[in-house]
């Protein structure tokens, strides 16, 4: 009976997937040219997504897979989504001098991913950038959004490091293909696990994330390598009579990032990253509490956790209208005897798709994902899914 219904669903993701497009562009709304030389563009863009996924396995995520989120213990089931939250709109403006060569930018965006599980505006980006200078949210400056490769899944690969962040940062050129950011970075987002008694202690946000980056190369060939610190502050006492004690532990990592184009038709990418205290920069592990949990065997004081992650990802043209994309991700907690035993020790995943382009700027295919995760328990359980997209951008 199972089997027929799987061929059933697969009929459909491929009746779907004939009508699945994608169109990128921008729509420039006004150009201006001031008296004081100063070029003004004020501009929208963003795209209209539609995705159909049927997931084999019980997982919490539902509009992007995560092996992270798949359910132990396993429980095989089919289940099948519908969405258009990845869908992305958002206006812009610009500035240049062109007698100084001055510069100045406004961005927003939204997209359609609400609070649970809803369909809602969320807020993804709001920045402001002079020169150098940018201050607001948008992707933290210890990620890299030039890696991701040409996927459909509303989740990038599993350790792969790109989240957004509320920061100041300063970029600047070196040399002619190198460049360096620093940034300073929300202090709330540490992600920690406090001890459950009636002493309430709290998380407080008191120091900003401080991280560097520095790029070397051109759009199609580079490489990345950062460091980020990550100072956690939490309030502790061990009596009700105690006043507030406020503890404060760093938690660092550093990145290491590139692309090679090898030709027109191969393209290969590598992240690597290390550390401990900086789980929250990972796109699964972020806001789940693995950047710091209490050592039972010393007097409940948090203790940063160790992660590694390393993901690989190849993109081939098979034609000048058929492209696919392979990628692996593996992510790692390092093992300590205080950790309980129900937190994820390992996951991991591996995609794959198929992508037709019949004109320069249209593209759909069809995309699956599997995945496999660990918990400190050594239980295990796996999960696969098949998505079929639609994507037009303006």
């Amino acid at each position: 009976m199972m089997k027929k219904t799987s061929v059933e669903i697969i009929k459909i993701i491929i009746f779907t997937i004939i009508f699945c497009g994608k169109i990128p562009a921008q729509i420039t709304l006004a150009t201006i040219k001031s008296d004081d030389q100063s070029d003004r563009e004020l501009y929208i863009k963003g795209f209209v997504q539609a995705d159909y996924m049927v997931s084999f396995q019980n997982m919490k995520s539902k509009d992007g897979f995560s092996s992270y989120s798949i359910e132990i213990p396993q429980k095989n089931a089919i289940n099948s989504n519908f969405s258009v939250k990845q869908t992305t709109l958002g206006i812009g403006f610009k500035q240049k001098n062109t007698n100084d060569n001055k510069t100045l930018s406004v961005y927003a965006e939204i997209d359609f991913s609400g609070p649970n599980g809803t369909t809602a505006p969320r807020f993804r980006h709001g920045y402001l950038q002079w020169n150098k200078w940018l201050a607001g949210q948008t992707w933290s400056n210890f990620s890299d959004i030039e890696i991701l490769p040409m996927i459909f899944d509303f989740v990038p690969p599993d350790g792969l490091f790109l989240t957004r962040r509320i920061q100041l940062r300063y970029t600047t050129p070196i040399s002619t293909k190198g460049s360096l950011s620093f940034s300073l970075e929300d202090p709330n987002t540490p992600s920690i696990r406090l001890p459950t008694d009636s002493l309430n202690w709290q998380k407080r946000a008191i120091i900003p994330a401080f991280s560097t980056l520095y790029r070397y190369g051109n759009e199609k060939n580079y490489i990345k390598a950062g460091i980020v610190l990550s100072p956690i502050s939490y309030d502790m006492k061990y009596t009700s009579k105690e006043d507030y004690k406020t503890n404060t532990i760093i938690g660092w990592g550093g990145m290491i990032s590139g692309k090679i184009r090898l030709d027109t038709k191969n393209t290969f990418s590598l992240q690597s990253s290390f550390g401990k205290g900086f789980s929250t920069y990972n796109t699964n592990l972020r806001e789940e509490s693995y950047d710091a949990v209490p050592n039972l065997y010393n007097k409940n004081l948090l203790e940063t956790l160790q992660l590694f992650n390393i993901i690989g990802a190849y993109e081939h043209w098979w034609a000048s209208k058929w492209s696919s994309v392979f990628f692996f991700s593996y992510s790692n907690i390092g093992f300590y005897d205080f950790i309980p035993k129900d937190m994820t020790r390992r996951f991991q995943n591996i995609s794959c798709n198929i992508i037709y382009h019949p004109y320069k700027k249209v593209r759909f295919g069809i995309e699956g994902n599997y995945g496999k995760k660990q918990n400190f328990r050594n239980e295990n359980a796996d999960g696969w899914r098949i998505q079929a997209s639609t994507k037009m951008y303006f």
